[in-house]
């Protein structure tokens, strides 16, 4: 409906992708993928430091003009801060390999969907997503951050996140899945995270 409406008052349409690229769609090309809207969309932007694991840095595809101009003005290019050949060279490479195979994403999909099983059959309170990112919602500023540096201890890295970075109320634990992950390792994780939720009293 957006792209319609564009198209009718000769506008541009610009996708973030950031959260989408590499998951969403039916080979994880983003949502331009999933809603069949490709040819559609002028400016794509992203992040390297998600489904690309890029670390960081972004990115921005669209018409020669658009390019040109962010050229001028962005200031990855006008300051200090620009991503590192080597994160640029390798987020390339990543492009060409989701561009040649759907292995990666599939693994990705298959990840998520068991973390997320085995963590809400143990009662964890889980965000529905479609990206690699999974929520484990604990409403609670102190307690995101209590439990994030609990699981630590585990030898388990996530983050508490918490206002202003969510909304008041909406504390949680941030989870980011990969395809790199195995079956032990979420395993290894899932049970880090049932220690130290009966732990915290966050189940049961």
């Amino acid at each position: 409906k957006i792209c319609e409406l564009a198209e009718k008052y000769d506008a541009l349409v610009m996708v973030d992708e950031s959260h989408s690229a590499g998951v969403v769609g039916p080979t994880g090309h983003g949502v331009a993928e999933q809603f069949d809207c490709y040819g559609q969309i002028d400016i794509f932007t992203g992040t390297l430091g998600k489904s690309f694991g890029g670390a960081m840095g972004g990115f921005t595809a669209g018409p020669k003009e658009v390019i040109d101009m962010l050229r001028q003005r962005s200031r990855p290019y006008l300051f200090s801060n620009s991503v590192a050949p080597s994160i640029v060279g390798a987020s390339i490479e990543m492009f060409k390999m989701l561009s040649e195979s759907n292995e990666l994403h599939t693994k990705l999909m298959s990840n998520v969907s068991y973390f997320r099983e085995k963590m809400l059959q143990a009662g964890f309170d889980i965000k529905p997503t479609q990206s690699a990112i999974c929520a484990v919602m604990l409403y609670d500023a102190k307690l995101s951050q209590d439990f994030a540096a609990e699981m630590q201890k585990e030898g388990i890295y996530v983050t508490g996140f918490y206002y202003p970075v969510v909304p008041k109320g909406q504390a949680r634990i941030r989870v980011q899945l990969s395809a790199a992950h195995n079956t032990d390792q979420l395993n290894r994780a899932i049970e880090a995270f049932i220690k130290v939720g009966k732990k915290l009293n966050v189940i049961k």
